[in-house]
């Protein structure tokens, strides 16, 4: 099993990146997109990514040239029968990837990788679409944005999918400068899994009246690259309302969604992409949109601590949860939040350095205020009552020399 010759499905955002990053390292990649406008965007994207590498001197104007004649662009799929992996990056709807992955089964080579960009819908599914032949082929990819700047690679196995293709995969993503975590399947995957009960917790906070600037700002406090709800209004409520939904399916009442959420998405209030979400946004001559109107926060310490207490104990239950379930290793559950979430360190670390017990209490606590979404992890309670309570007694989630 050897990758010379890959394919992208999908011009968008995510799909310019991941073309750039596959060509710079001299691979040939066709992609595809619906009309020559996208196809002619898609390209501009790529060449946009090229530029930005060149000024910044990662990369020379020998590497830059190379990298852009390794791209071609096309409205069908001519030369997809000669691809040895193809990457599917079209919308996140069931019934449009169906659509692809129907036609690239009666296209793709017998022993092609079929490898799916989703940040949330089953692998196994998706194989589904396939004859029963390609379903070993089938696997998750999922990238994360920027693509060609971010490391973390998320790979998920269907229930069909080959242990070779599994293992060739992680090797190739190596191949690419990024690393790679193998996922067990579920809802979510691992990281938006994560995020997403940290973000509807956020959401609750404002149903409550709670100040948006100071929400964010207590995100800040611990560590985290930028707020929940800034970073709601980047990606777009509507994209976090459809990724939450499966979660809510999937898992039941602690993914129940804010009201907040759905009423944001029902009055148009997506984020920076239609001017207003949580917060309201301006144009700006020289750069994205910026945020008007309130953006100071003046929480006093108090408030800042119980919000914070909030934020943390749902996501560190949530990643206790994926150790207990196998979604991943604990060490790479760690590294996965960290390089994917920007989280300062990882759940399972943050747990042990505070004390299962002092987690657990946290979490009982607010479970008697908010119900199922701060429900503790068995694993955590099984844990405690054995006393291996983190740092403090040299076991918890991991193992600690004396």
């Amino acid at each position: 099993m050897e990758v010379q010759r890959i394919g992208v499905v999908g011009g968008g955002t995510m799909g310019a990146g991941i073309i750039q990053t596959l060509s710079s390292f001299g691979f040939p990649v066709i992609f595809k997109d619906v009309n020559e406008t996208l196809v002619t965007k898609c390209l501009d994207q790529v060449d946009r990514i090229y530029s930005s590498a060149l000024k910044k001197g990662k990369l020379t104007k020998e590497d830059v040239e190379k990298g852009l004649s390794l791209i071609q662009g096309r409205t069908n799929y001519d030369g997809f029968d000669r691809m040895d992996l193809t990457i599917e990056v079209v919308p996140e709807e069931l019934e449009i990837k169906k659509r692809v992955f129907v036609e690239l089964d009666g296209i793709l080579k017998p022993d092609a990788i079929l490898a799916s960009n989703t940040s949330a819908l089953s692998i196994t599914q998706l194989a589904s679409f396939t004859g029963g032949n390609r379903r070993p082929y089938v696997i998750g990819m999922h990238w994360f944005n920027p693509a060609h700047v971010m490391r973390l690679i998320e790979v998920i196995p269907g229930l069909e999918t080959s242990d070779e293709v599994v293992e060739y995969l992680l090797k190739f993503c190596v191949k690419l400068r990024k690393v790679p975590v193998r996922i067990k399947e579920c809802a979510g995957f691992l990281v938006n899994r994560v995020l997403g009960i940290y973000v509807n917790e956020a959401l609750f906070m404002v149903g409550e009246k709670k100040k948006p600037v100071d929400i964010d700002r207590t995100a800040l406090s611990l560590g985290m690259p930028m707020g929940p709800l800034s970073l709601g209004d980047m990606v777009g409520w509507d994209v976090i309302y459809h990724a939450n939904q499966t979660l809510y399916e999937e898992y039941g009442s602690r993914f129940s969604l804010p009201q907040v959420l759905a009423q944001m998405v029902k009055e148009g209030k997506l984020g920076v992409k239609t001017g207003k979400g949580v917060y309201v946004y301006e144009p700006s001559p020289d750069g994205p949109p910026r945020k008007a109107g309130e953006v100071e926060s003046s929480i006093d310490n108090s408030t800042l601590k119980e919000l914070s207490e909030r934020l943390l104990l749902v996501w560190i239950n949530e990643g206790i949860r994926c150790m207990e379930e196998g979604v991943a290793e604990a060490k790479d559950i760690d590294q996965a939040l960290q390089l994917g979430a920007g989280m300062p360190i990882g759940p399972l670390t943050w747990a042990d350095d505070l004390g299962l017990d002092v987690v657990l209490s946290g979490l009982e606590r607010w479970k008697s205020l908010y119900g199922d979404r701060f429900w503790p992890s068995p694993l955590l309670k099984r844990k405690v009552n054995a006393g291996h309570l983190g740092k403090k007694c040299g076991k918890g989630c991991f193992n600690y020399e004396s």
